[in-house]
């Protein structure tokens, strides 16, 4: 009895083991044919039949990865490993489950006992790689994709992970081949498409890079890290981001570093205010963000608290000792508060940090040419167009001279940055015209026939893509470095820039037509204000003094027109402010060259009217705020008729337009 009790227990066993077997193995196919549910009470059927078969527990594992309940899936699957732990496919797809919900390192362990099961095993080292590549062990991610490709060239996925792993390891170059091929060899890869706009952003490839973006935001919508990083190349190229960041924060509003870069547009946009709030946000989301922290500093500047940006930079200092940018922003905020000498500092101790910091080393150099610290400043000065402070560089096909002995070549000189500069840096053209024979000159269209002019001999012309003619090449800002290296500089010829004689003689008549009294040309503002630039700048209304002075004839020299502010004010002062439809002051600069040619005086802020005034050797009061131009002068050097008038400590730009009034009183009462 006993015997039979015994075996008949085992036949039981054995049934159940069969039974159990065969409802896995009815369950198989429909499983892979996607009848999940079906599948599923199957399984569960062989579970009620033999509770811990191995196989059915596995696949009711896989079921729970398929449709996303990955904790349900790490505890079936983990059951199966524990019922039979020499089966790859088990360890593999629990490491799969494990990663799924960022158990990173029990998937790095689950991963590694497949591959110590079976090797090669492609998923498993795919797996893998996806676990250490969470856990920060980059290069041994790679390394573990790497196995999972060599043991199946085609894996796309695998492929994918590689290429993204080695664009974080700053390797875009390798990267992106590897990025393109998986993405052609699956297009639903939305990571590895994500990735690869990303390692072509890196590669400067901005518009395919975005086209790859937009593609993953097709696809998935929800896709924030696609969304911030199309927001972030739509600003570098200049372009309105903010619908992007926008975007991007409605579906992840408690990222810091979305609202980071959120501000940054802002601030872009000159949406100072706004930018603050959203800086001020990322810090209430991370109070430990640095970069926030620096950026909400550098809007309190903008806004006129410098004690407050010092502090707020200090902060972001001590969060992370040797930031750079911090030390570059708090330079800014201390000269701001008259404290040059620790701002040179702090400028420096950026440069320490960060030797390629090139915006700490631009402004090192302003302040060091505002101390008349020429050798210092120009040296430093170099590196203007890295800084992102200026229009970028020009690239040129020949190389960069460095000022040594040309030796038989052809130096070519190029116009850079803004009108005003160009006519700036252009008052050292006599001087390099007579130093370097031969020499080229490339300037702004509108100003190719008052240079060719003012230089006969010299080949003058607009810029040129490929020049073929030239050895060399040398941007106008250059020239001081070469030429004013030491105080005092000399000063360049008064009225180098000629103007057309037909034209001058035409607008002389067209002046006196006015009647006797000082013809004076005013430029008030700027077509570009910002915030860091309105200080700089006035209102129409704030020359009501002068325009009312007797025995004037104001002139305005405003060339973005302002004919409606124009209006205004001479209706409600009773006084003309004479310009002249027929003279385009931005497109027309022979016929305005000609018209202030003819003035007896300019006064204007910090503008382009002024620089060419000053040029043409007209007299020249600038108003404004003593600045690098001066060279730690009390005059411009480059314009010998220019004066500099100035508002007194503590008083804004429009102050200074009293001064001028005082002083034209006492020039028409004979006392200057």
């Amino acid at each position: 009895m006993s015997n039979q009790r015994i075996s008949g227990q085992r036949k039981s066993g054995n049934t159940a083991a069969a039974s159990a077997a065969a409802l896995v193995a009815q369950a198989v196919p429909l499983h892979q044919s996607g009848r999940l549910a079906e599948a599923d009470a199957l399984y569960r059927q062989a579970l009620a039949a033999q509770p811990r078969q191995p196989d059915a527990l596995h696949l009711l594992g896989m079921i729970a990865c398929q449709t996303g309940r990955f904790t349900d899936a790490a505890d079936l699957i983990g059951q199966a490993v524990s019922a039979r732990r020499d089966v790859p496919d088990y360890h593999a797809n629990l490491a799969y489950a494990l990663q799924a919900l960022g158990r990173s390192a029990e998937a790095e362990r689950a991963a590694r006992n497949a591959l110590r099961l079976r090797r090669p095993f492609p998923e498993a080292a795919n797996t893998l790689g996806n676990a250490l590549n969470a856990q920060g062990k980059t290069e041994d991610a790679a390394d573990a994709y790497r196995a999972a490709l060599r043991a199946r060239p085609d894996y796309a996925e695998a492929e994918g992970n590689l290429g993204a792993v080695l664009r974080s390891l700053g390797r875009s170059a390798e990267a992106e081949p590897l990025l393109r091929h998986a993405v052609a060899a699956n297009p639903s890869l939305l990571e590895a498409r994500a990735a690869l706009g990303l390692t072509l952003l890196d590669l400067g490839q901005s518009e395919q890079g975005e086209a790859a973006l937009r593609a993953v935001l097709a696809h998935r919508p929800d896709h924030a890290p696609a969304a911030l990083a199309l927001a972030g190349s739509l600003q570098r190229r200049g372009v309105d981001a903010l619908p992007a960041h926008r975007r991007h924060l409605m579906l992840e509003p408690a990222d810091a570093e979305g609202w980071n870069a959120q501000g940054l547009a802002l601030q872009c946009a000159d949406r100072i205010a706004s930018a603050g709030d959203a800086f001020a946000r990322a810090l209430r989301l991370d109070p430990t963000m640095a970069e926030a922290m620096t950026n909400l500093g550098t809007i309190r500047r903008l806004q006129g608290r410098a004690v407050e940006s010092a502090d707020l930079q200090r902060r972001a200092l001590d969060l992370r000792p040797g930031y750079a940018a911090a030390h570059t922003n708090l330079a800014l905020a201390l000269q701001d508060l008259g404290d040059e000498t620790a701002a040179e500092q702090a400028f420096t101790h950026a440069l320490e940090a960060d030797p390629a910091q090139a915006l700490a080393r631009f402004n090192r150099a302003i302040l060091r040419l505002r101390q008349g610290r020429l050798a210092e400043g120009w040296k430093d000065y170099a590196v203007r167009f890295e800084s992102g402070r200026l229009k970028p560089k020009r690239p040129f096909n020949v190389p960069e001279w460095d000022g040594g002995d040309l030796a038989g070549r052809r130096l070519l000189l190029w116009a850079e940055q803004g009108l005003g500069d160009e006519l700036m840096f252009g008052a050292l053209l006599p001087e390099a015209l007579a130093r370097f024979p031969g020499t080229i000159v490339e300037c702004e269209p509108r100003l190719v026939p008052l240079f060719q002019r003012s230089f006969p001999g010299t080949t003058v012309r607009e810029p040129t893509r490929r020049p073929a003619d030239a050895d060399c090449h040398l941007g106008f800002g250059s020239l001081p470095r070469l030429l004013w290296r030491t105080a005092p500089v000399p000063p360049p010829p008064a009225g180098w820039l000629k103007p057309d004689p037909m034209r001058t003689a035409a607008w002389r008549s067209r002046l006196d037509a006015l009647g006797p009294g000082l013809k004076i040309g005013i430029a008030w503002t700027s077509q570009r204000l910002t915030t860091e630039r309105r200080h700089s700048y006035t209102e129409l209304e704030d020359w009501a003094a002068l325009l009312r002075l007797r025995g004037l004839h104001a002139v305005s020299l405003q060339y973005d027109g302002r004919e409606a502010e124009i209006a205004a004010i001479e209706e409600r002062l009773g006084v003309c402010l004479h310009h002249w439809p027929d003279l385009d002051q931005i497109a027309d600069l022979e016929g305005t060259a000609a018209l202030m040619a003819n003035l007896d005086l300019v006064i204007t802020v910090a503008s382009s009217a002024g620089e060419m005034a000053a040029a043409l050797g007209t007299p020249v009061w600038r108003l404004g705020r003593r600045d690098w131009t001066q060279l730690g002068t009390a005059v411009r050097p480059w314009f010998p008729s220019m004066r500099c008038i100035q508002p007194d400590a503590g008083d804004g730009v429009k102050d200074a337009i009293q001064k001028a009034v005082q002083l034209l009183t006492r020039l028409s009462s004979g006392e200057l």
